[in-house]
């Protein structure tokens, strides 16, 4: 009992050290960046958004939470060489590799870059040194970086078990250059959680406020501590995906059993070079490049399949769905290819309207689902509803706006950045060329398209998110 309350005391306390860290919440704010930088986008190339940051946390942070407590859970019995250095270090390293590249922010690139450095660092004495290098290496060699790659190396698979699970909230609709050149559609999958960990470390100093240990940790080797104390350690896993060949659940479910393999090969590399040494050098380059690998395949399969988000001759192809309009409650998915309206056949956004507008009270529409086959789904219309059922078809030639499929680096997530681009070598919104266009002193550049992919003008005055779905009690049954 009294072993217990020792480990509860220990637990608050590192909880609550944990909390004064800035690291957790610069996490947090990661993700929020994320999820506004897609809701401008959204705004931008549909004139509608898809997107709730409140929604895209709700689904990243206890997702990261559960991670979290599972992998303390295992360093509970595997046991680390960490310090408060150490959590510095690793943050600084993160954050200066996003400035790279937005991916190498992940815990496995700081972790595999400060193991190449602490091993490097014993091979020079810096007793000669300006102080503030002396102070540096000792600060690098008062923790055991092996520790470091062996929690990287178990979050590998955990990512991989998030991307698998809980990923599917976290993606948006985008529409993309192809190949060619022409716009199409794709998604992107913002799949970045913060996982806050509680991890088992040896007592500095004295064994006051330490607690005893019934049992010895797995990879500890370094003698008998004062005293065991939990550390707060925040962290950042995970990686920003696009697809614009799958479905986004398809395209987690895919890429997710490639990290998971290379995640395994990882935590094996992690867990030698705990226990031995000279394995440091090779561990700190084998756990970052694996994720690497793991990336790099999956755009490789990306480049080489084909477009699912383009207009084929049998109808207009679905890239998203409005939240909680009327093609959300009919159970129209995105992929599906609308092929019938109030039996008039579409293949433009015009006939797709004029076919609605056949029946304003009532709406029967043809599909072809993911298979093939043909499904047919249909529901009364009322009035203020979305002129298109709130879908968001797939991109046409006329597209004014793309964006690249991820932010390059953490600039690119600042408030002020810009995460679409004119297409055709346009000139920018607020330049010479551009306002000179707007005072007719040039051909102007064509409008934006809207939700619908380029809707005519009588519709697209209710091209508005707000305007889904009629409000509950007050709709009422349009007249044909």
């Amino acid at each position: 009992m009294e072993w217990g309350l020792e480990w509860l005391e220990q637990a608050g306390s590192g909880i609550a050290a944990a909390l004064i860290q800035p690291f957790g919440y610069v996490a947090v704010l990661l993700v929020l960046l994320l999820a506004l930088r897609q809701i401008r986008a959204e705004r931008r190339l549909f004139h509608a958004r898809l997107t709730a940051w409140p929604g895209r946390l709700l689904a990243a942070l206890p997702a990261g939470l559960a991670v979290g407590v599972l992998v303390s859970a295992a360093v509970l019995f595997l046991g680390v060489d960490l310090n408060a250095d150490a959590v510095i270090w690793l943050w600084c390293v993160s954050l200066l590799l996003g400035l790279v590249r937005l991916r190498f922010a992940a815990a496995a690139y700081g972790a595999g870059l400060i193991a190449f450095l602490q091993w490097l660092s014993g091979w020079f004495d810096w007793s000669g040194s300006p102080e503030l290098i002396k102070r540096l290496a000792a600060s690098l060699a008062s923790f055991d970086a092996a520790g470091l790659l062996l929690i990287a190396g178990l979050l590998l698979p955990a990512e991989a078990l998030l991307l698998w699970r809980s990923s599917r909230r976290l993606a948006g609709p985008v529409i993309v250059d192809g190949k060619r050149g022409r716009p199409i559609g794709g998604w992107r999958i913002d799949a970045v959680w913060p996982v806050p960990l509680l991890l088992l470390v040896p007592a500095a100093g004295t064994s006051a406020g330490a607690a005893e240990l019934p049992w010895t940790p797995l990879f500890w080797s370094l003698g008998e501590p004062q005293g065991w104390t939990l550390l707060g350690l925040p962290v950042v896993i995970g990686s920003v995906w696009r697809t614009t060949s799958l479905l986004p659940a398809a395209k987690t479910v895919r890429a997710a059993k490639v990290l998971l393999w290379t995640g395994l090969i990882a935590a094996v590399a992690g867990a030698a070079a705990a226990q031995w040494e000279l394995l440091l050098p090779a561990a700190a380059a084998a756990v970052p490049a694996l994720r690497e690998i793991a990336s790099f395949i999956e755009r490789s399969r990306e480049a080489a399949a084909s477009p699912l988000y383009a207009h084929e001759g049998n109808g207009l192809r679905v890239l998203a769905v409005l939240p909680g309009s009327s093609g959300a409650q009919l159970g129209i998915e995105p992929g599906e290819i609308v092929s019938k309206v109030n039996g008039t056949a579409v293949r433009t956004p015009e006939e797709l309207y004029d076919g609605l507008l056949a029946n304003p009270a009532f709406c029967k529409i043809e599909l072809l689902n993911h298979e093939g086959h043909v499904r047919f789904v249909q529901r009364a219309r009322y009035e203020n509803e979305h002129h298109q059922l709130g879908l968001v078809l797939a991109p046409f030639e006329d597209a004014a706006y793309t964006v690249s499929g991820a932010p390059r680096s953490l600039i690119g997530l600042l408030p002020w950045s810009r995460p679409f681009r004119r297409r055709g070598g346009s000139a920018p919104e607020g330049s010479e060329a551009y306002m000179a266009a707007a005072a007719g002193q040039t051909a102007p550049e064509p409008a934006p398209a809207g939700a619908d992919g380029g809707a005519p003008d009588k519709g697209r005055a209710a091209n508005d998110a707000g305007k889904d779905a009629p409000d509950a009690g007050t709709a009422t049954q349009a007249k044909n």
